[in-house]
């Protein structure tokens, strides 16, 4: 493998309009994995067959979008940021076409499939124009932080925006306004967005470069502190995430009305996070930001532990176990876009892998979680606070243990190491 130098930007410093134009494209992932929920039942009648079936679609989605960066990645450290951006948003618009006329079950899932890998391609590299364009290490994190909070926005008006397509189309409609908005980000990227790795600073190799980047991320401390706390970070907001439906409306006994309004104001949550993360950037250390949305998780986890011993096999109060839920949505605000600074701080040359295989563990670590948490749980909230709180346990021990090193300079110049 070789690095040629430190990346050069096209363009100096991160635009608000290049920002906004990669928000568009990276918020694709989030709102593509559950912006067609709302029309399965519609698909389960059209194509005759049982509901489990239909579940391949979204399988085939997510297999894409975690395989998809793992090649996405490395690829555009090798031939720029700028042609997998383009070429995996295109072919995402143009798969979500393919889905909206597919006519049968075999070729939506194929269609699925495709989308995710092109969602990948396009999302998967948007961190990493934004790791090439941020002067300095505040810009950086403040560019991380609202990404993030650009993407947080999906989960939320998914569902809503799902059943809007619905009335102009039915279910097929949800494909071809996905496909709408593929090509808004396209135009978007085109317009706004300019080639930020320079060929001087791509690495040569081809995929024999992969394994030597990947040996050498997990030599560097800031790396290690920042994945890996993004990691078990995710582990227990991912166990939230998958286990709200049953906790607000099972455990709790709501009803779906109430469990809306709950992801909805959680969600809303996230995005405040990430405005006051971008305020605090400059003002306080990335690690030291990480251990404020550590501190929210470990407060969760009290308030649904606390709630679920003073239960006594009943009902827990809600009053301790909502405001528990929203510190899980809100922490991730605070510890991933910190974390992805940290991660990439040494590694600015190959920042498409070294994110790539941030993002793509991420996808692990859920599907590890989803079950973990909901093990046996039936009305009980104790397989919940347990996977929350090793979970969180296991950030703060990585947040502590590689914490030296990990401190960010007053600027990032290139991969040089910031300690």
């Amino acid at each position: 493998m070789k690095t040629r130098g430190a990346p050069a930007v096209a363009t100096p410093g991160l635009s608000v309009s290049a920002l906004a134009a990669l928000g568009i494209v990276a918020i694709l992932g989030p709102l593509g994995s559950d912006v067609f929920l709302p029309g399965l039942p519609t698909m389960t009648e059209a194509f005759g067959v049982p509901a489990e079936q239909l579940q391949l679609t979204l399988s085939a989605f997510t297999i894409g979008l975690a395989a998809g960066q793992l090649v996405a990645g490395p690829l555009s450290d090798a031939v720029g940021r700028r042609r997998p951006l383009v070429l995996g948003t295109a072919a995402a618009a143009a798969a979500g076409v393919g889905a909206a006329f597919a006519p049968n079950l075999a070729l939506l899932v194929v269609a699925c499939l495709v989308m995710g890998l092109g969602t990948a391609f396009g999302a998967g590299t948007t961190r990493a124009v934004v790791s090439d364009l941020a002067e300095g290490g505040d810009q950086l994190t403040r560019g991380f932080a609202l990404l993030n909070t650009l993407v947080a926005i999906g989960p939320i008006v998914a569902p809503i925006a799902g059943m809007a397509l619905m009335l102009v189309w039915g279910w097929r409609g949800i494909f071809a306004g996905y496909a709408v908005l593929c090509l808004v980000g396209l135009v978007a990227v085109l317009w706004r967005v300019p080639e930020s790795l320079s060929r001087e600073a791509r690495v040569t190799g081809g995929f024999g470069a992969i394994p030597p980047t990947v040996a050498r991320a997990f030599r560097s401390r800031p790396f290690l502190c920042g994945a890996l706390v993004v990691w078990f970070g995710f582990a227990a907001s991912w166990a939230y995430i998958s286990g709200s439906s049953h906790i607000v409306q099972t455990v709790l006994g709501f009803d779906a009305t109430v469990y809306a309004i709950t992801f909805a104001v959680n969600g809303c949550g996230l995005v405040l996070a990430g405005l006051v993360v971008a305020r605090l950037a400059g003002r306080f250390t990335d690690h030291r930001i990480m251990g404020m949305g550590l501190g929210l998780l470990s407060l969760g986890a009290l308030l649904v532990g606390v709630g679920a011993a003073l239960a006594g096999g009943g009902a827990p109060s809600p009053w301790l176990v909502l405001p528990g839920l929203f510190c899980f949505a809100a922490a991730i605000g605070f510890y991933l876009g910190p974390g992805m600074v940290l991660a990439v701080s040494e590694l600015r040359g190959t920042a498409g892998t070294a994110l790539a295989l941030v993002g793509a563990v991420q996808f692990v670590v859920a599907a590890i979680v989803s079950p973990l948490a909901a093990l046996g749980s039936g009305n009980s909230l104790v397989p919940f606070v347990i996977t929350v709180a090793a979970a969180t346990g296991a950030a703060w021990l990585s947040w502590a243990l590689f914490r030296d090193g990990s401190h960010r300079a007053p600027a990032l110049v290139g991969a040089e190491s910031r300690s």
